[in-house]
This record gives C-alpha cells, sequence and structure tokens, in this order.
C-alpha cells in the first residue's frame, strides 16, 4: 500500500487541475445552459447545484478525519486495511441517508411555501429537488472516498474524481440542451447518475482497501469517538468559516440594498476565486503534515510549516500586488468605467485580505493534521461573535469600504493567531488536542 510519495509540486498541479477546470467549463456552458432553460428554470438549476454542496456538510467533516487518519497510519506502519476505515465510511453512509432525508423534507417545504413560482413549475422544482436529495449519499459517501486517497497522497486520482464530477456537473446539463431535451428533472437526474458514476470509480480505485481485512479485524470505538471528535469540530469550522467569508453582502444588502450591493460582490467574488490556489496547495500539504506528526521532530515540522507558508506568501503575493497596482484598469476593461471608480479602492483592501486568507490556509492544514480540531474551530467561533458586530458599525458608519476594511482586518487576525498556534503546537509537541 505504501508507494513512493509524489513531489509536492505535481500533487498542487493536479489539485489545482481537478478544481480549475470545471470552472472554466462552468463558465463556458452558462450561456448554453440559460438560453435552454430559461431564467426561471435556470434558477431552479442553479438552486439545486447549491443545495446538494450545501447538505454535502452531512459528511461532518468525517471525508477530512478520513484524511488525517490514513496519512497518519501510512507514517506509522505503511499500511491501510480495511479496519482503519470501515467505521469511517459506515457513518458517512448513514449521515447521507439522514442528509437525503432532511433535505426531501426542506424541498418539499421550500417549493410549497417558501418560493413563488406557476403550479406546472412548482412540481417541476418539487421533483428535481426530491432527485437532487438522493445523491446526498453518494456526495458524502464519495467525499470519503476521496479523503483516503488524499491521506495516501494519490492527488492525481482524488483530482480526477473531482475535476471528472465538476465537467459532469455541467457538461451532462449542457448535453441535454444540445440535444433538445431542455428539461430540468433529466438535468437533475443526470447530475445524481454523475455522483454515482464517480462514487464508482472511487471504489474501484480503493479495490485493495476493501479486500484487505486481516483475520480476527475488529473495529474499535475509541478509534469511532476520534474521528467523530475530528469531524464534528471540522463541521464547525467548515461552517463558521465560510459564513465569514460570505456574511458581509447578506448584512450589505439588508442595511444598503441590492444596487449597491453589486459594487461590493461582483469584485469580493473575482477576488475570492484566486483561493482556489492555496486551498489546492493546503490540500497536498494536509496528508504530508499528518505523515510527519507522527514521525518527525519539531525542528522538522516547523521547517515544513515554514515552507509551505513561504511558497504561498511569495506566489499569492506577487499575484494578489500585480492586481492592486492595476485593479482599476482591469475593472475598467471587465465592467466600465461607472463601475471601476466605484469599485476599485475597496477590491483593492479586499485583495490583500486574500492575501492573508491565502497564507492562513498552510497553518490552518498543519494545526487540523496534527488533530488541534478543536483550537481552529474555537479560533473561528471566537472571530465569529467579534466579526459581526465590527461588520455592522463599519457598514452603518463607512458603507461599502467600511465592509471591506472589517473584512481584511479579520483575514490579518486569523492569519495571525493560526500561525501563532502552528508554531507553538510544533514546539510543544504535546498529544492531540481533540477538545
Amino acid at each position: 500500500m505504501k508507494g513512493k510519495i509524489p513531489s509536492l509540486s505535481l500533487s498542487f498541479f493536479w489539485s489545482v487541475l481537478g478544481t480549475g477546470g470545471p470552472l472554466v467549463l462552468g463558465l463556458l456552458t452558462v450561456p448554453a445552459l440559460l438560453g435552454g432553460l430559461g431564467m426561471e428554470r435556470f434558477g431552479i438549476l442553479t438552486l439545486v447545484w447549491t443545495a446538494i454542496g450545501y447538505f454535502g456538510l452531512f459528511d461532518f467533516g468525517l471525508g477530512r478525519a478520513l484524511t488525517q487518519r490514513v496519512a497518519s497510519r501510512l507514517a506509522k506502519v505503511g499500511v491501510l486495511r480495511w479496519r482503519d476505515v470501515a467505521n469511517g465510511i459506515y457513518w458517512m453512509l448513514g449521515f447521507g441517508v439522514l442528509g437525503s432525508v432532511v433535505m426531501g423534507v426542506v424541498v418539499f417545504l421550500y417549493t410549497r411555501y417558501g418560493i413563488s413560482l406557476s403550479a406546472l413549475l412548482r412540481d417541476e422544482a418539487l421533483a428535481a429537488g426530491l432527485w437532487a436529495a438522493v445523491s446526498i449519499p453518494l456526495v458524502t459517501l464519495s467525499s470519503g472516498m476521496r479523503g483516503i486517497l488524499e491521506g495516501q497522497q494519490d492527488f492525481g486520482k482524488a483530482a480526477a474524481l473531482r475535476g471528472l464530477l465538476g465537467v459532469m456537473n455541467f457538461g451532462l446539463p449542457w448535453l441535454l440542451v444540445y440535444v433538445g431535451h431542455a428539461d430540468l428533472v433529466a438535468m437533475v437526474q443526470s447530475l445524481v447518475l454523475a455522483r454515482l458514476l464517480v462514487l464508482l470509480l472511487s471504489v474501484w480505485w480503493l479495490k485493495a482497501i476493501w479486500f484487505g481485512r486481516g483475520e480476527g479485524e475488529k473495529r474499535g470505538d475509541g478509534e469511532t469517538k476520534e474521528l467523530f471528535q475530528f469531524g464534528m469540530w471540522m463541521t464547525v469550522s467548515n461552517v463558521v468559516g465560510p459564513f465569514m467569508v460570505a456574511a458581509d453582502r447578506f448584512i450589505l444588502a439588508g442595511l444598503l440594498g441590492a444596487q449597491l450591493v453589486a459594487y461590493y460582490t461582483v469584485p469580493q467574488d473575482a477576488v475570492l476565486r484566486l483561493l482556489v490556489l492555496p486551498a489546492a496547495w493546503a490540500t497536498v500539504w494536509f496528508p504530508r503534515f499528518a505523515g510527519l506528526w507522527n514521525s518527525a521532530s519539531a525542528e522538522a515540522l516547523r521547517e515544513q510549516l515554514l515552507r509551505g507558508v513561504k511558497v504561498v506568501m511569495w506566489g499569492m503575493g506577487i499575484l494578489c500586488l500585480a492586481l492592486v497596482i492595476f485593479a482599476k484598469p482591469l475593472l475598467v476593461f471587465w465592467l466600465g468605467i461607472e463601475f471601476a471608480k466605484a469599485a476599485a479602492a475597496l477590491t483593492q483592501v479586499l485583495l490583500v485580505g486574500v492575501f492573508f486568507n491565502s497564507m492562513a490556509h498552510i497553518p490552518l492544514a498543519a494545526l487540523q493534521a496534527s488533530g488541534r480540531v478543536a483550537l481552529t474551530a474555537k479560533l473561528h467561533v471566537v472571530e465569529l461573535l467579534l466579526y459581526m458586530p465590527l461588520l455592522l458599525w463599519a457598514v452603518h458608519s463607512q458603507g461599502l469600504m467600511g465592509a471591506a476594511w472589517v473584512w481584511m482586518a479579520r483575514t490579518v487576525i486569523d492569519f495571525v493567531f493560526l500561525f501563532g498556534f502552528s508554531l507553538h503546537r510544533h514546539d510543544s509537541s504535546s498529544v492531540s488536542d481533540q477538545g
């Protein structure tokens, strides 16, 4: 099971390709989907995409927990067997079924009482939503399979799964439009099929584990408890962290109105796309940190942490600096002079925030890979409690620019604390903190 560890650069390439490729395809296919479905049905399709992604949180962090478990196991003994992942897989299936039921109920209530639609389109939206709910167990199980592959540092296959799913996510609905079958329910059924195919492929690639049971192997309750502790704290971070990234736009919309918010949300959406690069780098480093935690000295761990941060600092620093300098002409070229005048300065502030957010990915990965998910989750909760009232004050007093400055300040503080905690953790060499 234990093989040659791929280079970081190659792993990073695969990770970026698996994430970035589908984004490009999405940009190319959306016009055709919009034309084929019409504005209203396309809006429902985008809600389905969002709902499937959101209810994927029903893996409760166990996908990343399996990555940490697998990487640690391979670093210790070099062999991965069924018992090392069985509990996580079973629980992810159970949580996926639960998520499917919950989503089905939510879809029924939302299509009946939460959205204004014609009677015919309401029935179509309900059917599409219920088909989407069917996919949730497939989503959670696929998360677990990808977590195992990343724990083995097999980023080529993990990226292939992510990329294949992304391509089919946009490509199959586009194909239905191309052949003249622009039916919303059929499109959602194609999304379910895509997730089933990706799951079957991942099962095939991991077949050595499924048939690699040893004699007398049992699944321990202690290991299950550790998985849940890791997964639950990961879920806290996975919910609170993205909420802080996007909460400002909802507050701005409520306080200033939708018309002004576009000057903020459009450039923010654009600069947040840059985070695909540090996210891919952190994905590559996560299993490596988990393995080093069990086999390397504190000095070696600190050296690797600094190496990862430096790569992001220089790469994202140069990119963000160039975009800060040319923010206004780029906005003029993209959206026109009037929009650029209103949005250029806050875009520059947001780019500074993206730079610090990028660097925070590496110490966050180091802390979570070492088992200190409770620490990172608690830090995010504290940040949220301080950030929200400060954001409300800034929007009231300074408008869009106030929101940009507070958002940027939060990313700086987040990086400082995560980096400091990760260095302290490496110095302390104490047992994993699970809460």
